[in-house]
């Protein structure tokens, strides 16, 4: 009985730490969750400081910091900017194009019930789905229109910008003061080397999404597909999510030309796109992935998942960064170690 009992208390010993971890990163998640108004807007600062952090550099070491800092903001100010202009082109050109959308769906609606009725199958009120369509629209445009608008997300980020930019000068320095022995030189080199990765990663992945951009647009101009523009667009911007975004940027385009022009269009637009996501996305992000975030394609597509619940939408964007933070920062440790092979990739 001793003995069962020892046992016991030695099996409990080590089951509790487990827990501990667990329930540690249970409570974690759901902090994230709830902070999200705040957690989210910082995260997004975070790694804006990241790839601005060598121009705020080379400006402070002509200019005050806080001049400097200025002049990173507008420089990003004017990249976004550009976005938010090219998004609100896509819109007008959009937006015209609804009634006619909406009336093209409405029709074949109506054909789809009458193709039902004439089998006795039962179909919706054809007087509730007039229209429906094209309030539908209506409303997708809005809520487009209001995420351009938000202002007080906008803000939130620039001011944790900002104040990030003042301090990235100062944390080596701070660091060194606080963990004067090897400790703090490798705490140093481990942000560091995470920093440089991820901006090479994001330069990278911003081309590659400009390439996927542009040859959309050019493909669906070939092809007289309508709102070209609007397709190139949204593979650019789809780009920044892997795997996932590739699949939604080449079939929407696919279905609104099979709907409005026809299966043989739709088909070969979705031939084409799909060729140019599988070059650029199946052959490129793939090595990005293993050479400078070092993620597994299954932890990629997972962290997408997680960060998407967690934080939404823009979880969705920045959940391989930030998968590849953590796993950058942890394969500088050999305590941490364990954690960055298990995630990262095989090569």
């Amino acid at each position: 009985m001793p003995l069962d009992q020892t046992k016991l208390t030695k099996a409990t010993g080590q089951l509790v730490p487990i827990l501990l971890i667990i329930i540690t990163v249970l409570l974690s998640v759901y902090a994230l969750q709830i902070t999200r108004p705040v957690t989210m807007p910082l995260a997004f600062a975070f790694f804006i400081a990241v790839l601005a952090e060598p121009l705020q550099t080379r400006l402070a070491q002509h200019v005050p910091k806080w001049v400097a800092m200025i002049g990173v903001l507008l420089v990003l100010a004017g990249i976004l900017g550009l976005f938010v202009g090219a998004a609100e082109l896509s819109l007008e050109l959009i937006e015209p194009r609804l009634p006619e959308y909406g009336d093209r769906l409405q029709s074949l609606i109506n054909s789809a019930q009458a193709w039902l009725a004439s089998y006795g199958l039962p179909t919706g009120s054809g007087s509730q789905s007039d229209g429906a369509i094209s309030q539908l629209f209506q409303q997708a445009i809005g809520g487009v229109q209001s995420l351009l608008k938000a202002v007080s997300l906008l803000v939130l980020v620039a001011s944790f910008l900002a104040l990030l930019l003042l301090e990235v000068n100062d944390y080596r320095d701070r660091t060194l003061r606080a963990f004067p022995d090897q400790a703090g030189q490798h705490i140093v080199h481990a942000v560091d080397s995470m920093g440089s990765k991820l901006r090479r990663y994001f330069l990278v992945v911003a081309l590659t999404s400009l390439m996927t951009g542009l040859l959309t647009w050019g493909w669906c101009i070939i092809l007289g597909v309508g709102l070209a523009f609007t397709w190139g667009l949204l593979a650019f911007i789809l780009n920044f999510i892997p795997t996932l975004g590739s699949i939604v940027a080449a079939i929407v385009p696919a279905l609104v030309a099979t709907l409005f022009q026809g299966p043989g269009i739709g088909a070969a637009t979705l031939i084409g796109l799909a060729i140019i996501q599988t070059i650029l996305g199946n052959f490129v992000d793939p090595k990005l992935q293993g050479k400078y975030l070092k993620l597994s394609p299954f932890v990629a597509l997972l962290s997408i998942v997680f960060w998407g619940w967690v934080w939404g939408i823009p979880g969705a964007f920045i959940g391989v960064p930030m998968t590849a933070a953590i796993v950058l920062f942890a394969n500088e440790f050999e305590s941490s170690r364990p954690i960055a092979i298990m995630l990262g990739s095989s090569e």
